[in-house]
């Protein structure tokens, strides 16, 4: 439907220029005259149907995939807002924040409710192997606090290199505050390193 409409837009446009211009130059156009605009403008229309950026309906519309890279660059641009921000135990933002008080001030800005604990967070969404992370992604971590095997830390990926072996996810971290993290380092998160959990999906996108 668009399609249609696109072209009938843009042949009568032509049209009305071509005519305009006939008329400036030329006097009032015989019938055999007429003829030939009539075939002009069906040529016009037949090269408009083939033309590749005239697309149907049902393919401009956005894929899914497209909607959830839309929202994960939508937390990255927000989270990037608060780097530098202090870490405060408890604290959910935006002035300050604790690890798990960031990532849900996050995704609530762009619409998405995460619980407010980082173990609480670790039983939301679907489990995602150290290879297959994507940004938007949370990873998570023991900490001093919790002891070995035990979630108390949360970042959320923010890029993959291109081989899949590096992630850099941004975090609150207790000495930086919100920072950048590459993963694996050289040995601190590496080590502490739990799992991962992918919390988008489709109900997340609008239709």
């Amino acid at each position: 439907m668009k399609r249609l409409l696109l072209i009938n837009i843009i042949v009568c446009l032509s049209a009305a220029l071509f005519s305009f211009k006939s008329n400036a130059t030329n006097p009032p156009l015989l019938p055999d005259n007429r003829l030939e605009v009539q075939d002009w403008k069906l040529s016009v229309a037949t090269e408009l149907v083939k033309a590749p950026w005239i697309h149907d309906e049902d393919t401009v519309e956005e894929t899914t995939e497209e909607k959830l890279n839309a929202v994960v660059e939508e937390l990255k641009s927000i989270a990037a807002r608060y780097l530098g921000r202090r870490y405060v135990w408890g604290a959910t933002g935006p002035k300050t924040f604790d690890c798990s008080g960031f990532t849900s001030f996050v995704f609530r800005q762009a619409g998405i409710q995460l619980n407010r604990t980082s173990q609480m967070q670790y039983r939301q969404g679907t489990p995602i192997a150290k290879e297959d992370l994507k940004p938007g992604d949370l990873m998570f971590f023991s900490s001093p606090r919790t002891g070995k095997g035990v979630v108390g830390h949360v970042g959320m990926v923010v890029e993959v290199d291109e081989d899949g072996k590096q992630v850099t996810f941004i975090h609150a971290s207790t000495s930086k505050g919100i920072t950048y993290q590459k993963f694996p380092d050289s040995g601190y998160f590496n080590h502490r390193y739990i799992g991962a959990k992918r919390v988008l999906d489709e109900s997340h996108i609008s239709a």
